[in-house]
């Protein structure tokens, strides 16, 4: 079974190195947007490029970021506005690359309301309780920027933060009024009949954007910026390949992530970044900032590596 970390190391071919491997210990939430990373991993394209990656599984991007910045792993994956306060703070904190990329086409990510509630509208959301499982984040800004789009005020939304697996069960029982969640939870959600799509919000943000990125400690990446771009090479790589085959990394995936095949071969799959362009995190950038999620706009390009 490919679980992450070591039991996926252990699928990869042995491949014998004239030197030794370089080491890279990877942390981040083991979700489906790491699909070019387990892939590499498991076909031995890492090591083929003198990188021995770990994968080393993280319970949130902030706590893959913390431990980035303190230099306890060499490379992450986490939320691109987490890795743009780090920067407005001048933590020592870099962009290597970029992750998972929102389309409209490929919607792995939706806002939900209650099957039988009335809401339609922006200005139908106003005054009602959304939920997010980390405020300030991406679901905050998004549904916040999709109320003010389509009629409404998001400053009257009332926000609390509860975990995605009870999201869904939130809106049921009309606790909560909106969420938005991403895949599986999402295909969990509609499959009840009891919850429906009100929008792609995301959309709201940019209709083509970067959402995670990879980032490392400044200390590690003056030292090993060779070895930063290898790893930002194979995994582009990779990306390649994985975005167009979702059906034949569907098993590998679902071993990853506990989610049964089925659910897997049902929902949408998301699409990976082929390669590092700062442009493609600029709305993030643009629409945190006025928001208040970051303290000012800057040019995207400032956070990322250019060695």
């Amino acid at each position: 079974m490919l679980a992450g970390g070591a039991a996926a190391l252990a699928l990869a071919p042995q491949i014998v190195c004239a030197q030794a491997l370089e080491k890279i210990r990877f942390t981040g939430v083991g979700t489906d947007d790491l699909t070019p990373v387990f892939y590499a991993i498991k076909t031995g394209l890492y090591q083929k490029a003198g990188l021995d990656v770990e994968f080393i599984p993280a319970s949130s991007g902030t706590a893959a970021t913390q431990a980035v910045l303190t230099g306890t792993y060499e490379i992450g994956k986490g939320s691109s506005i987490a890795a743009m306060v780090a920067h407005l703070k001048g933590l020592p904190l870099t962009i290597i690359g970029n992750g998972a990329i929102w389309d409209p086409k490929n919607p792995f990510s939706l806002m939900l309301v209650a099957a039988d509630s009335p809401y339609k509208t922006g200005a139908d959301l106003n005054g009602k309780i959304a939920s997010a499982a980390a405020l300030n984040d991406l679901v905050e800004l998004a549904v916040d920027a999709w109320v003010d789009k389509n009629g409404g005020d998001s400053k009257t939304l009332k926000w609390v933060e509860i975990p995605n697996s009870v999201s869904g069960a939130s809106l049921e029982e009309h606790r909560t009024d909106v969420t938005m969640l991403n895949e599986p939870q999402v295909t969990a959600a509609l499959a009840t009949g009891k919850t429906r799509v009100l929008a792609p919000a995301l959309s709201a943000i940019g209709e083509h954007f970067v959402l995670t990125i990879y980032f490392s400690n400044n200390d590690w990446l003056a030292k090993h910026a060779d070895a930063a771009k290898r790893f930002d090479r194979v995994t582009y790589e990779a990306a390649q390949y994985t975005n167009a085959h979702h059906p034949e990394t569907s098993e590998m995936m679902s071993e990853v992530t506990k989610i049964p095949l089925d659910v897997f071969r049902k929902m949408v799959r998301v699409n990976h970044s082929t390669s590092t362009d700062p442009a493609m995190l600029q709305p993030v950038i643009d629409v945190a900032a006025k928001y208040k999620n970051i303290s000012r706009a800057f040019p995207a390009k400032e956070a990322y590596f250019n060695g």
